[in-house]
């Protein structure tokens, strides 16, 4: 008979609904229970996409004699850490309290109120290396609160205390002034130096294996180039003996300085950092060469092997960095290789998103690791590796090869990659045209793909984890809104037209397919929300739209605010998502500051969440973790709704534009304090304090201005009126045809041209 689980939102969660052991879901029920029997609370912390999970859970779970041992003599609690995220990193922090260390799955040992004395993470059925038994760890905790129960009272009383003070530890480390105002040009150039202090030269991103995609550091990167003059010579601007002038005429496309280490000069390094890891991790195995998107880590330093699972917001976060990246290299070169792999991997990831992560109405939060092999056994990366017989059918004269695993072969097959984009960009003596093709737009490399599709298509699949999380689900949106105003601006006829795959007919209509799935998604993430009318009670997520238990963090606000200001700015986002309007977003940003974000004393007094009915868990971390933090969010937020002009009225004070900017600076004045020390833990942070040091807004309704302002990278938002008042108090309106630039309240006049467009964008 089915346990509790059955009827959960999760489907982490009702994976285990048939396990004999008698799960329970987080409720104060549940905690009520284990009081009433005075057993201690066994609570597993796991997540779909966990392979170490579905192992404990066939060791283990699946066995009736440690499922007796478990419901005899604990109340056994099942909780999925993307539900509640505030539950999980409370534990988790209990957790490295008291092993050093952290890791899914999370197995805690808590009093019936919660409190926890004793923690894990994987524990094998018999003794392994140091670790013990699981029933060892069970028989030993249950006579510990048996016999010793004084032992345990004084350990939960002196966790309790120190949780309590872990969870404001890193706020109250932070000294007060730094909130007062945002990092300034020196401070991010020094940030950006201790960045590239970890830079990998070899095969790009930062420190050593396992290795992350780092994409909230690539962006801030971006941002850093941009705003050290790095795109000044390119487009207009006077720049005398610019870097990128001498790369070009020395012949080399950047990868690193003559002597193949970074040059030393910031502006340029941040570049050659960006290309490199973007256009290893393109290559590579960690990114999917079959189907597009990458997977959530790569466990070797050259990207080739990856921990398979697909994790919705590495995707949305590589979307949003890429076509950054696209931005900038169009701008340097519309003719060049460096454009035309950005918008190769533009168009892939926004097709797998579409293809492979979403629903009707949403984007889903991952697919697993794990599918069964040809033996029916569960195996991770059994749908994506293939053996050498398998690739021979695809053919050996395209883009794509077998890379070996470098962790001893634990895989049943090999992994693809596309190793030779690498020596494809280095080799300067063939040209880039229509004659010389990009090597993924040959026929032998397409028919590599669809061969290897085929085979894959033949395999069970990974399963899919169909939440909709409302901060994953938001950052999805944005990827995609920001990839269709980029790839909806581009012109056919230029470098990454080579591609037929990313640009001209073929690219509007991609363009209009990303822009249109965009809208939907993030209405209907709009609408499951405002069922009474206005939004009073954001959800952290949705499973076949029934709420799941958690409520919506500041994360969760935060990302659906910049979602929605996202779409606003796609062309008939009027007409097809009123939702978007500037008043429904002012509104939604007083809402979120009124429930996360206060003042005492002129500091920002930040919450990344409303508390748990049972824990009083409110945190308030500014480091990025997988995902921009609740406060980096949250300027990003702010910041938009600044420059979209929205005002509203917030208990005794107007929300203006100027309010909306020292909210902002507040919220990165905390960077100030890590920025330097810890730089790849504040990535997305640090890329708004780049932002917020000049944004720039283009207002205008003309289409190809519009289109102009899309593809560059300097531009924070795009708007049809300046959102400025003019003398007599009005906001100031674009005359047809024309555009607008405005830095703060200075706008400049009307142009009606690109070439004057791009003139004052260059300024």
């Amino acid at each position: 008979m089915p346990n509790e689980l059955a009827d959960s939102t999760s489907p982490y969660l009702r994976a285990h609904a048939d396990n004999p052991v008698d799960w329970r879901m987080w409720t104060k029920e549940t905690l009520a229970e284990a009081a009433r029997r005075d057993v201690p609370l066994l609570i597993s912390i796991g997540y779909s996409t966990c392979h170490w999970c579905h192992v404990m859970a066939h060791e283990s779970f699946e066995d009736e004699a440690v499922a007796t041992l478990m419901n005899d003599r604990f109340v056994p609690v099942k909780i999925d850490r993307e539900e509640l995220p505030d539950i999980d990193a409370y534990y988790m922090n209990a957790l490295q309290a008291m092993t050093g260390q952290g890791g899914w799955p999370m197995t805690i040992f808590a009093t019936p109120a919660g409190s926890p004395f004793y923690a894990g993470t994987y524990f094998p059925p018999a003794p392994r290396g140091n670790l013990p038994a699981f029933t060892q760890v069970l028989s030993a905790v249950s006579a510990t609160w048996t016999d010793r129960r004084d032992e345990v009272n004084q350990m939960t009383a002196r966790m309790d205390r120190g949780l309590a003070d872990m969870a404001d530890a890193v706020t109250s480390a932070l000294p007060a002034e730094a909130a007062a105002e945002s990092l300034t040009p020196d401070e991010l150039d020094s940030a950006a130096a201790a960045l590239l202090d970890s830079y990998d030269p070899a095969w790009g991103g930062f420190g050593g294996a396992p290795k992350f995609p780092p994409m909230m550091n690539v962006l801030q990167l971006l941002a850093a180039f941009v705003r050290l003059g790095g795109t000044a010579s390119a487009n207009g601007g006077a720049a005398a003996e610019h870097p990128m002038d001498r790369v070009r005429a020395e012949g080399r496309l950047g990868w690193l300085g003559a002597d193949g280490h970074l040059t030393g000069e910031l502006v340029l390094d941040c570049l050659i950092a960006v290309r490199s890891t973007l256009a290893r991790i393109a290559s590579g195995g960690m990114r999917d060469q079959v189907r597009g998107g990458i997977a959530r880590y790569s466990v070797d330093r050259q990207w080739f092997v990856p921990h398979f699972e697909k994790m919705l917001y590495d995707n949305a976060l590589y979307l949003r960095a890429v076509v950054a990246w696209a931005k900038v290299e169009r701008t340097l070169d519309p003719a060049s290789k460096w454009l035309a792999l950005a918008e190769r991997e533009i168009a892939d990831t926004a097709n797998f998103l579409i293809s492979d992560l979403s629903t009707d109405d949403g984007f889903i939060a991952a697919l697993d690791a794990d599918s069964l092999n040809s033996a029916g056994d569960s195996e991770e990366g059994a749908a994506y590796v293939f053996t050498p017989e398998e690739f021979a059918e695809a053919g050996q004269a395209g883009l794509l090869g077998l890379v070996d695993s470098p962790a001893g072969g634990e895989l049943s097959g090999q992994v693809v990659a596309a190793v030779r984009i690498i020596d494809w960009l280095g080799m300067e003596d063939v040209p880039f045209d229509a004659e010389h093709p990009a090597p993924w737009d040959i026929d032998a490399t397409r028919a590599q793909r669809e061969t290897l599709a085929a085979i894959r298509a033949r395999r069970a699949q990974p399963a899919r984890d169909e939440k909709i999380i409302t901060e994953w689900n938001s950052l999805a949106i944005t990827a995609l809104a920001e990839a269709a105003l980029y790839k909806g601006a581009v012109e056919p006829g230029t470098a990454g037209a080579q591609n037929p795959d990313t640009t001209g007919a073929e690219g509007s209509d991609d363009a209009e397919e990303w822009g249109q799935a965009a809208l939907r998604f993030w209405s209907a993430m709009h609408a499951r929300f405002d069922s009474t009318g206005r939004l009073a009670d954001l959800r952290r997520s949705f499973t076949d739209g029934v709420a799941g238990p958690g409520r919506g963090g500041l994360a969760d606000w935060a990302q659906f605010i910049t979602a929605g200001i996202t779409v606003g700015q796609l062309p008939g986002a009027a007409a097809s998502a009123p939702v978007a309007s500037v008043p429904t977003l002012a509104g939604l940003g007083v809402r979120m500051l009124d429930l996360f974000i206060g003042e005492e004393d002129d500091v920002l007094e930040v919450s990344d969440s409303l508390g748990d009915e049972i824990l009083d868990v409110r945190a308030s971390d500014p480091v990025d973790n997988t995902v921009p933090s609740g406060r980096s969010a949250a300027a990003e937020a702010v910041l938009l709704l600044a420059e979209l002009g929205a005002e509203t009225e917030r208990a005794d004070e107007t929300l203006t534009a100027g309010r909306l900017l020292d909210l902002r600076d507040g919220l990165l004045g905390a960077y100030r304090a890590i920025a330097e020390r810890a730089p790849r833990g504040c990535g997305h942070g640090l890329w708004q304090a780049e932002r917020a040091l000049a944004p720039v807004r283009v207002a205008g309704r003309d289409e190809e201005l519009r289109g102009t302002a899309a593809r560059n990278p300097a531009v924070t938002l795009i708007v049809e009126i300046t959102g400025v008042p003019g003398p007599d108090g009005a906001t100031i309106e674009v005359p047809d045809g024309t555009a607008i630039v405005c830095r703060g309240t200075q706008c400049s006049l009307p142009v009606r041209t690109v070439d004057e467009l791009e003139q004052l964008l260059a300024q």
